[in-house]
């Protein structure tokens, strides 16, 4: 009798997991281990040289920020949030251009959102907003092609945009709120700069995928004009009337 096969763990999207597990891993060794000092230095990206702490670029902790502050997070609630969006986003993103084209536009994104706080901005950054809206633009308006508006991807970008500048401007009016929602369009601008890629790529999958779709309608319409064709039936009735002689002399 053959044994049932146990359901295996898969690691179905690489990208997408490892992103989750080391937010989380280094959001939990920065609160419990280093006590917010792995925060302080290189999960934040610094502002520029009118920020309250400018971006030093003699300091190996200040490049590594720019990369690395899209694992940072300021709390549960934050963590939380960008996981649970960057799950659900992810894997339809990783399914349909790749791991290796997802991990490219998640780094440029984060590249272009990080410079430009070190340049022009007057506050730090920190956290993976600049991917989330890479994600929920390339989601949304992917199926926008397909002349399609769905309404799902468009209320998370919505609600996330809305929670991004009511916890930017939380506790802070005038100038400085206007400075830190500044913040929240630096997130946009690299998003919007990260998906350019996917749509770059995604009419040649397309294409691809109409062609051989089409070789194999015109395969198909071949195979049945020979099926149709009175050469065919001559030789099908032929065979047919041959097998009745055989059964007869036998």
């Amino acid at each position: 009798m053959a044994k049932k096969s146990s359901p295996k763990l898969t690691f179905d999207f690489p990208v997408t997991v490892t992103f989750v597990i080391v937010s989380l891993v280094l959001f939990l060794l920065d609160v419990y281990a280093f006590k917010g000092k792995m925060f302080s230095s290189i999960l934040i990206c610094h502002g520029s040289k009118q920020a309250l702490v400018p971006f030093n670029f003699k300091s190996p902790a200040d490049f590594a920020g720019l990369f690395f502050y899209v694992f940072g997070n300021v709390g549960w609630e934050m963590l939380f949030a960008n996981l649970t969006i960057i799950l659900l986003l992810g894997q339809i993103l990783e399914e349909r251009y790749g791991s290796v084209m997802l991990g490219l536009m998640m780094f440029i994104s984060t590249m272009i959102s990080g410079v430009f706080t070190a340049c022009i901005s007057t506050v730090p950054l920190t956290g993976a907003g600049c991917i989330i809206f890479m994600m929920a633009v390339l989601v949304s308006l992917t199926e926008l092609t397909k002349k399609r508006i769905p309404l799902s991807c468009l209320l998370v970008f919505v609600l996330f945009l809305s929670f991004e500048i009511f916890r930017a401007a939380k506790g802070s009016s005038g100038q400085d709120a206007m400075q830190k929602v500044c913040g929240v369009l630096i997130e946009m601008i690299g998003g919007i700069c990260g998906s350019i890629f996917g749509f770059l790529v995604l009419p040649k999958k397309k294409s691809t995928k109409s062609s051989a779709t089409k070789k194999n309608e015109v395969k198909n319409d071949y195979y049945e004009d020979e099926d149709d064709s009175p050469r065919r039936k001559n030789w099908s009735s032929s065979s047919s009337s041959d097998e009745t002689v055989i059964g007869t002399l036998s």
